[in-house]
């Protein structure tokens, strides 16, 4: 029999939710058309596409004409970045956050090389954009302000509808990477004048595979696909309608749940919080007390980042040492640089990230097995 698994890394990845699975299982069985065609096979697929395009406007605050699937949210924010920029070649001014997750950031570095002037806004100590710097670093040729809602691995949050408000009057573009905030917070993308939003099904327990993509009514963008014209030649591809049917059904269950599962996860983030700073010696809380309770950035001072997250997962225990996208990689972490983390705390530090099936006895096994773990790999760090 395999020994239990504990899992803390909701935040790269989040099982499938049951009730999805039946749903895909059961539309898999049953429909099979390719949306873009004719016959009654291809209208019904045609249907259940609309239906769920109608459902995500309503559930964001947006026209179903402004809404594109996408297969995930790195290719969203790729097309927002790289598509924005081929429309406006008088505006060569971006300006994206220092904690971007890396499909922003590095797709920055990028048409930096293409003689753009990427600036990057600083963050205060708790990891979160002060909407006057955005207004401070705004030019008249500034094209795109592009400002993630909740920080990946911090968990921070910024008030995004304050920066929306201010590249409005100010003439800029404002992006926005919702993906770790996506259905855990009230959401209206015009009243928070928000040009441009980005989500996936996975971070929410939905399938892998499926990203959300809102582009405003007049907005225009060069695709990253080019191909049969499909989502009206945004994104051509043959469209993933069983995947965003589970995306919607990923997204019916959290309207229905979200409260009671913010509340749990909050009693035991809260449980953590209080383990680690009272009964670990040489502990540091990176997450900001006010941020979202599914993330906790942690370090440890003298240890390993990379063996502590070994030796945990020794003991059935699944954590983080970051960004899932940077997983695998020793790399100095440029989120707890910003913060400005001690550097001998920076190389000791994990992501535990809770969710919906977390338990209050995998709680209380995290808070023994994290303290034998750090206690031992401190010995040999």
């Amino acid at each position: 029999m395999d020994a239990k698994k504990y899992y803390f890394d909701y935040t790269a990845n989040t099982p499938l939710d049951p009730q999805v699975r039946q749903t895909l299982a059961e539309f898999y069985a049953d429909h099979y058309g390719n949306s873009a065609g004719i016959h009654r096979f291809a209208r019904d697929m045609k249907t259940h596409l609309d239906e769920a395009r109608a459902y995500f406007a309503r559930f964001i605050g947006a026209k179903s004409s402004e809404i594109v699937f996408t297969a995930s949210a790195t290719e969203s924010n790729n097309t927002v970045l790289k598509g924005l920029v081929r429309h406006y070649p008088d505006k060569k001014h971006i300006l994206i956050s220092a904690i971007e997750h890396a499909s922003v950031y590095n797709t920055a570095r990028v048409l930096r090389a293409s003689e753009f002037e990427v600036e990057e806004i600083p963050v205060n100590t708790e990891g979160s954009v002060r909407p006057e710097e955005v207004k401070n670093r705004i030019r008249p040729d500034t094209l795109l302000v592009s400002v993630m809602w909740v920080n990946n691995e911090l968990g921070s949050i910024t008030p995004i509808g304050e920066i929306g408000k201010i590249c409005r009057e100010q003439g800029a573009l404002f992006h926005c990477d919702a993906v770790q905030g996506f259905a855990k917070m009230p959401l209206n993308v015009h009243k928070m004048s928000i040009d441009f939003l980005t989500a996936s099904a996975h971070k929410i327990y939905g399938p892998i595979g499926v990203g959300l993509l809102f582009i405003r009514e007049g907005l225009k963008l060069e695709p990253l696909l080019h191909g049969g014209g499909h989502e009206n030649g945004l994104r051509s591809s043959t469209v993933n309608v069983p995947g965003i049917v589970g995306f919607r059904k990923a997204i019916e269950i959290y309207e229905r749940n979200h409260q009671k599962e913010w509340q749990r996860v909050s009693e035991f983030r809260q449980q953590l919080l209080s383990f680690i700073q009272n009964e670990i010696d040489g502990s540091r809380i990176n997450s900001p007390a006010n941020g979202i309770p599914h993330i906790i950035n942690c370090s440890f001072d003298k240890v390993n980042g990379e063996l502590l997250a070994i030796a945990l997962d020794k003991q059935g225990i699944a954590v983080s040492t970051g960004s899932a996208c940077s997983s695998g990689k020793i790399i100095k972490s440029r989120v707890l640089g910003a913060i400005d983390v001690p550097m001998n705390f920076q190389a000791g530090t994990i992501r535990i990230s809770l969710g919906r099936y977390t338990t209050q006895e995998e709680t209380d096994y995290l808070k023994e097995q994290l303290k034998q773990a750090v206690n031992k790999v401190r010995k040999i760090s």
